[in-house]
Order: structure tokens, then sequence, then C-alpha cells
């Protein structure tokens, strides 16, 4: 093959490779997947309360990130810090205080029984909370309105009603085997519970237990069902329920009850989880970052160009169309669906930096190739040789860049990890 024959080859491949990174790349609005600075969402650090192991740590961070899961959140960013904390990042959320609740929520699922006596002076005002006997305590559950939505007083105030349980518990989450959406026969959602086969059995007794103590008393019992030490509903207990079911019915929004079967479906928090750092960034300010880094990026890469078509003139094209070419696969490796990566600010910044190594690395070789000619070479013969002895040089500076990029990778944050990613690239 000569040497003709082989630059025609090795152009094809090129442009082969270019319209294959066209077609990956194109359109970039919709191929490009964006980080939480660039399209807005949420970053919240939670930390675990009292001592925790990291087999819990580990537990608590699989929950969140099922649950994140079922939220729909692309690419999500799920991490350990240190010993007691788990950052969480959600890029493109848009109900942030729905995204909250779900995170954090421990959803611990009990069924206490309902002291009727008590519950009624608490009601009347005759009793006081610190009054009760032990054994005994007060929750509250939400009033709502024939739409769902919650009630308020003059002032504001969630409308609570309050009611006495006992502490410990009749049942558990851990008697669940499932939760689902359902529908009554209203039409209105309500929150379908299923039972393991020692969780049917379980259920069964405590509801004839209930039972038989309102046959005797002659007062119907009530079981509250309680997530979170919130009331969800206090069903009255009237025969012992034979059945591997049970449910939470009322005036409940949809979107509750989704998010009610989402936490019970993926578990309950085995430490509670507080926040201690939480940041929003909303979408035009994630379009505003977009835009102002996508500027700077052609603003330098144009300045670049200019500069060595001035300098080096006939070159200097050469290293433009290379550059433009390199720009290209680079987006392509960076955006394929194929690739793990996100679109961050740092991202932008360490592409220009890229994109600023490639024209270095035609600097070099173009120096190069001036020495020759001045040494009396032929054009061709210095290209050649100018290529050769700048390789070496270019090899050893992108030897040391992604040396330091994977040490930066290693050791920083995720947003910094991002610059250090397309660095490496």
């Amino acid at each position: 093959m000569t040497d003709r024959q082989k630059n025609l080859l090795i152009l094809g491949v090129m442009l082969a490779l270019v319209a294959v990174s066209v077609y990956l790349i194109y359109p970039p609005s919709q191929k490009t997947r964006l980080g939480l600075d660039l399209q807005g969402g949420l970053e919240v650090v939670l930390q675990a309360q009292g001592d925790v192991d990291s087999e819990k740590m580990d537990q608590a961070e699989l929950i969140i990130r099922n649950r994140v899961d079922k939220l729909g959140v692309a690419e999500p960013s799920i991490n350990r810090q240190g010993t007691n904390q788990i950052s969480v990042s959600l890029a493109g959320i848009t109900d942030v205080d729905e995204a909250m609740d779900l995170i954090g929520k421990t959803a611990i699922l009990e069924f206490k029984k309902v002291d009727q006596d008590l519950t009624k002076q608490i009601r009347a005002g005759t009793i006081t909370a610190e009054q009760l006997p032990e054994g005994k305590q007060v929750l509250y559950q939400v009033e709502r309105d024939d739409k769902g939505e919650i009630v308020h007083d003059e002032q504001g105030q969630p409308v609570q009603t309050p009611y006495v349980v006992d502490r410990e518990p009749l049942m558990t989450g851990d008697a669940l085997e499932g939760a689902s959406v359902g529908y009554d026969q209203f039409n209105r959602a309500k929150v379908n519970m299923q039972f393991t086969s020692e969780g049917s059995k379980r259920f069964a007794e405590v509801t004839e237990q209930l039972a038989t103590a309102g046959a005797i008393t002659g007062t119907v019992q009530q079981m509250a069902i309680v997530l979170d030490d919130e009331i969800q509903s206090a069903p009255t207990v009237k025969e012992k329920i034979d059945s591997d079911s049970a449910e939470i019915t009322g005036n409940i929004p949809f979107k509750e009850v989704q998010n009610t079967v989402l936490v019970l479906q993926t578990g309950a928090l085995p430490v509670e989880l507080v926040t201690v750092d939480k940041s929003e960034i909303s979408a035009t300010l994630g379009e505003d970052s977009l835009k102002q880094g996508l500027i700077a990026a052609a603003i330098g890469i144009a300045l670049v160009m200019i500069f060595m078509i001035i300098w080096y003139r006939l070159l200097g094209v050469v290293a433009m169309l290379a550059m433009v070419f390199y720009g290209i696969f680079f987006y392509a490796v960076l955006t394929n669906p194929w690739s793990p990566a996100t679109l961050t600010l740092p991202g932008i910044a360490g592409m220009i930096l890229t994109v600023g190594m490639a024209a270095d690395a035609n600097v070099v070789i173009f120096e190069r190739i001036k020495e020759e000619v001045r040494s009396g070479k032929t054009i061709r013969s210095a290209v050649g040789s100018g290529y050769s002895k700048g390789f070496r040089t270019i090899l050893d500076a992108n030897a040391v860049t992604l040396i330091t990029a994977f040490i930066i990778f290693w050791v920083a944050t995720a947003g910094v990890k991002g610059f250090a990613l397309t660095l490496m690239i």
C-alpha cells in the first residue's frame, strides 16, 4: 500500500468516526445528561443519629437508593460520607418537599391498640399527656376534608385529632410482605398492605383479641395504624379478621398514597436520619449556568483557534480542524448512550482544559517542524520528523495529566470528580 493510499484510508476512517460521533450526540439537547448544577435539583446530606455501624449504614444507603429509583430520577448520586452520613444528589427533581419526605422517612409501621376511655379524656382536656399511665402515649391523626386536603385552623395550623394508644405495638411492619395502591367503592385511593403467612396469623390473633375485648366491655375497639408516629387511620374491629391483607383508607390524596406505598415497599430505615445540609438549585439557575459555561467554552476555544491560525497560518487551519474533530470525538465519548458520565459545570471546565491541551500538543509539533525546516530539511521530511520527535513530549505531558486527574477523582467530592473525569477522557 502506497503512502497516498494509507493517507486516504486514514482520512476515510476519520470521517467515518466523525459521522458516527455526530449521530451519537445529535441532537445534543436530548442526548446530553446534565448534572445537578446545570439542570437544577436537590442535594442533601443525611446524618444517622445514635450509635451506628457500617452494616446499618449500608442498609440505609440501599433503601434510599431503592426509594430514589422508584421516584424515577435519572442518574442519581448516592454516596456514603464518613461513618454516619449519606449524600444524595437528585438532578432535575421538581418536587423538593416530596423528595425530602421520601428520602429521609424512617417508615416504621405499627399497629397499636387505642385506649378509648383515655382518648375521650384527652380530647375533653380533663387530663394531659404527662398524666397518662406508663405504657400509654398520645399520637395524632391529621384531619382532611372531602377533597383530601389537610384542614387548617384559624391560625393556619393543621387540625389534628389526638388518640391515646399503647406504646407497645400489636404488630409491626415486619409482618408486611408488600404494599400497593388500590381504590375503595367511592374511587378514592387507598393503601393495600399484604401480610406474610406469619403476619396473617398474627393479624387474625390481634383482631380476635380486640373483638373479644369489645364484646366483654360493650365498646367496639379501635386499632390505630401508625406510620412514623403519625396515625394514618384508626378503624374499629368488631370481629376476627382472618385475612392476609389490610388497608389504609380515607380522603388521602393519590400522591400521598403512592408515597406511602413506596416507603412501605422499600422497608423501614434501620437508623434515624436527620438533614444536616440541604441545597436546592432551581432549573432556571441551572439553565443560566449551562449557558454561561458554554459561552465561556466557545470564547476560549475560538481565541485558541484564532491564535493558531494567525501564528501558524496553514498549519493553524489544520490544527483548528483537528480540534473540531477532537471535540466531536470527546463529546461523543462523554454523552453516548453507553457512557455513565454526566455533564457538570466542573466537567465543562475540564473539557475546555482538555481542548487546550490538544492545542498545546499541536504547538509542540509545529515548533518541532519549524526547527527541522530551519535545519535544512524539506517540508515533507520536517513534518515526519517533527511528529516523531514531539510525540514523546506530548506523551509525557498527557501521562502526568492522567495521573493528576486520577488522583483528583479518587480523593475529591462528587462535583470535582466531573472535572477529573473529563480531564481523563
